[in-house]
């Protein structure tokens, strides 16, 4: 393993019931709109916070996955030399310093997310439960909350099937899929033993990171490192049936080439299902908390002061830039920013104390945008995903592979046109589209396949 921008994949997240959306029939993943496991009433503020949050932690993982588009060798390449392309220097250390602002931030909110949008289900369960007058022991309630939230992991997972095949092989959707499913049981019992789950999974993954950081330090040869840089260019390797896949390979052969390499790919899954478990879990006592309430400011400036508490160390470890320090970066510092990140947008975007009426706020410049980006999130994270493709890879434009030395200002460059498209799009869908598939394509499709699932 080396230094490398791993990606950050959204799931479908907790929706607001804007835009045509039902409030208790919302996205496979895990979405909804009335209150959080306590049963209280989700408020408009907290709504508009989370499409905003969902909304940034979407686009943020752009700014992630774009390194690897623009990789010569695409994401296989940038394990094994993520410095192609760069000059050293300026390039290079440029390249650190931009990676380090997403670099396991928004996968770590994307999970507190995740779960916040778990939770909302949970709640919308529970009250469908009571007025069908459903009230039998806890046990009995708790298996039929998962046979509930069953179709909608299993829909997840085949969502990410697909997009693993056809769009990203970087896809983590399978793996919240599976994690999802866990959390969803862990929620249903008391907040005490979801505490104790969150402390145990949080204590077991730093564990892990920390040995395999200090493994990379004590045998750096086993990674395939020479003086801190790789021995090989990855960008001249042939990766697979002696060509390079990201540059020769068609649309469809691209699709072999992950499943051949399935197993790779699905090592980061494996790896953060511990941090998954307790980040859900995380989020989930944050919504219930009142994070996004009026009320909740003391939490907020909590959250905000630990996530300053851990920029220092975390900016250090993305210039340092050796492949343990990047690991430590994105599995451990990042999760710690990306707390004071949820709780800085919810600072932003909840009422102030002492409101009489609850109504969003809107501190964030761009708010309106990230909030339509945050209603259609599957649908924009599987575009930008295809956009990138299109543009970096040999099946589309190939500008990757047409102009290999000029890394840093097509990342740059990349990562502005893809946003502009899909931004474009979104707002474009979401002004002239009306009726069900107002919430988004995917989002329609997923809805629809889960109505029939039902």
């Amino acid at each position: 393993m080396t230094h490398s921008p791993h990606p950050d994949i959204p799931s479908s997240l907790p929706s607001s019931p804007a835009g045509g959306h039902r409030p208790e029939s919302p996205s496979p993943a895990g979405t909804g709109a009335a209150g959080g496991a306590t049963g209280r009433r989700t408020t408009a503020a907290r709504i508009g916070g989370l499409d905003i949050a969902r909304g940034i932690a979407v686009l943020g993982t752009l700014g992630t996955n774009i390194w690897l588009f623009s990789h010569p060798a695409g994401m296989l390449g940038s394990l094994l030399d993520p410095f192609a392309g760069l000059r050293p220097g300026a390039e290079t250390l440029a390249y650190q310093l931009l990676s380090t602002l997403t670099n396991g931030k928004f996968l770590a909110l994307l999970m507190m997310m995740f779960g916040i949008g778990v939770t909302l289900q949970y709640a919308a369960w529970q009250r469908r439960a009571a007025r069908a007058e459903d009230r039998p022991g806890e046990g009995v309630r708790r298996r039929g909350w998962l046979r509930t939230y069953a179709p909608r992991a299993a829909l997840l997972f085949v969502d990410g099937l697909v997009n693993f095949l056809l769009v990203a092989e970087f896809d983590i959707l399978m793996g919240y899929a599976f994690t999802g499913f866990v959390v969803a049981a862990i929620i249903a019992t008391s907040p005490r033993t979801a505490r104790i789950w969150a402390w145990i999974a949080g204590a077991v993954h730093t564990a892990l990171i920390l040995l395999l950081s200090a493994s990379l330090l004590l045998f750096p040869e086993a990674a395939g490192i020479a003086d801190g840089r790789p021995a090989d260019s990855a960008a001249a390797w042939p990766l697979w049936n002696g060509i390079n896949p990201y540059r020769e390979a068609g649309f469809f052969e691209l699709a072999l080439f992950r499943l051949d390499y399935a197993v790779m790919f699905r090592a980061e899954p494996l790896l953060t299902f511990a941090m998954g478990v307790c980040l859900f879990i995380v989020g989930a006592r944050l919504y219930d908390a009142g994070i996004f309430d009026s009320a909740g400011a003391r939490r907020r400036r909590r959250g905000m002061l630990l996530g300053a508490a851990a920029v220092p160390a975390d900016v250090a470890l993305g210039v340092i830039g050796s492949p343990a320090a990047v690991l430590a970066q994105r599995y451990l510092t990042a999760t710690l920013v990306a707390v004071g990140l949820l709780a800085l947008i919810a600072h932003l975007t909840a009422p102030r104390d002492g409101a009489a009426v609850e109504r969003p706020r809107t501190g964030i410049p761009g708010a309106g945008l990230f909030a339509a980006v945050g209603r259609m999130s599957l649908t924009c994270y599987v575009g930008q995903n295809l956009v990138a493709g299109a543009l970096f890879y040999g099946w589309g434009l190939d500008i990757a592979g047409r102009f290999p030395d000029h890394r840093l200002l097509l990342s740059v460059g990349g990562f502005a046109v893809v946003l502009a498209i899909m931004v474009a799009f979104i707002l474009t869908w979401q002004r002239w589209v009306t009726g069900p598939a107002r919430r988004g394509p995917l989002e329609w499709l997923s809805h629809a396949a889960l109505e029939r699932l039902r």
